[in-house]
């Protein structure tokens, strides 16, 4: 394989999934090299890989690759439980930044690697991060972002701090937290979306004010300007932030329970109407709540839960088959508010002064399990259970971490109809 042309070897090597390409870089140095080092190799399979999403709701962590239309429901992986609950607090480039109960790391799934972060001389993540809960409300001021680099290998957390109409960041790259020297004025007066994540696009982080305008900052630079994209959404309308990844574009969702709006930025200060798709059905006696959690340009997701139902059901629309096609039951009895979604895209980059995850570290082995056994993987395999327990852990209730569906509902009456193996009843 050395003799090959390389974008030959590059058009094989796309070709394989994640398993498959850590396989080929034990065969041979060069293949190693040139998977692990070379940066336009990474782009270009990072580009056709398939982006997945991972949620939390309390204890439970899941994980679901992107769907088609006509893609099977069974993909849906859960391990249970992650005790002290486990928070993502931003997902970019392969990375997860998570929290639980004083662990502060930067990890990645794919090679197992970590990075604990002291988060003490911080003085936002005082605020948001508790003894063992996350204030959900003020933690989206917390920004991730990867600089893709091989050169440089670095990550930086960026923390944005409102006074009014004046906005100072809090920055840190791995070892210690500064002020930044930038500090932005705007002319107006609105306050960070809540709950809403920054958005990561073109080396930017970007936050959503309640107006529709956006404060960006660029973790390299350190240069933060001011986006006056005005948008006034009604009271009922539920909001959405998010990047379109086809086309490398900031996008605002904008949803009733009849249409959902997409909006991109153009001239980099207006929102203009890109598309209108009608929503899913939804008889407002019967509905609990619902919200939009996901859009990656190719897939929009949204969640809904009905008064008789025990859990939640996310609905997927293929933004290229215009139609609303896969779903499935996110096993979640909470609301939206509980429930965070964030995208994620598996890759082999990594940092220095890493850490391969000690198997002591239950919480985080199991989220590395998670994402380990998305392939081709049984129950048995994905998740071993032993008598009493599963990974050593006492588990009283039976609730051993398998995948759903096809191998049926986990606890009688959660779903209607007699079609043994679905996740819930289409009629």
């Amino acid at each position: 394989m050395n003799d090959l042309p390389l974008h030959l070897l590059d058009e094989i090597l796309f070709k394989l999934d994640l398993k498959s390409l850590a396989m080929m870089r034990c065969t041979n140095l060069f293949i190693k090299s040139h998977i692990s080092d070379d940066p336009n190799f990474e782009k270009g399979y990072s580009f056709r890989a398939r982006s997945g999403f991972i949620y939390t709701c309390g204890p439970l962590v899941f994980y679901k690759p992107s769907v088609s239309s006509c893609d099977s429901m069974s993909q849906l992986r859960c391990l249970f439980p992650v005790y002290p609950y486990c928070y993502i607090l931003g997902s970019c480039s392969g990375h997860l930044l998570l929290y639980r109960r004083g662990l502060f790391v930067v990890m990645n799934p794919v090679t197992k690697m970590f990075r604990h972060l002291d988060h003490s001389g911080s003085t936002l993540l005082a605020t948001i991060i508790g003894s063992k809960k996350v204030n959900t409300e003020r933690a989206m001021c917390v920004g991730f972002a990867v600089d893709r680099s091989r050169t440089t290998k670095r990550f930086k957390i960026v923390c944005v701090l409102e006074n009014h109409t004046k906005y100072a960041f809090e920055v840190n790259d791995g070892d210690t937290w500064r002020l930044s020297e930038t500090t932005i004025t705007t002319n107006s007066k609105s306050d960070l979306t809540k709950r809403m994540k920054p958005v990561y696009l073109e080396g930017t982080l970007h936050w959503l004010r309640n107006d529709g305008s956006i404060i960006a900052f660029n973790p390299v630079t350190e240069q933060a300007r001011f986006i006056p994209s005005i948008f006034h959404p009604k009271p009922s309308t539920k909001l959405f932030f998010a990047s379109d990844d086809k086309i490398n574009r900031l996008t605002l969702i904008s949803g009733t329970k009849e249409a959902i709006s997409v909006y991109t930025l153009v001239e980099g200060t207006k929102w203009a109407l890109a598309r209108k798709i009608k929503n899913v059905p939804m008889t407002e006696n019967e509905l609990e709540f619902w919200n939009v959690v996901a859009y990656d340009g190719k897939h929009l997701v949204v969640k809904d839960k009905g008064k008789a139902s025990i859990f939640g059901v996310a609905h997927v629309y293929d933004m290229e088959a215009n139609s609303w096609g896969a779903l499935w039951s996110t096993r979640c009895k909470a609301n939206y508010n509980d429930l965070d979604f964030c995208k994620f895209k598996p890759f082999f980059s990594f940092f220095e002064h890493t850490t391969k995850v000690a198997s002591k570290d239950l919480p985080i082995c199991r989220i590395i399990r998670l994402l380990d056994t998305t392939d081709g993987l049984g129950p048995a395999d994905a998740f071993p259970c032993r008598p009493g327990g599963f990974n050593g852990m006492p588990d009283p209730f039976g609730m051993g971490p398998r995948p759903f569906g096809p191998y049926g509902p986990r606890f009688g009456g959660d779903f209607s109809g007699p079609v043994p193996g679905m996740m819930f009843s289409l009629g």
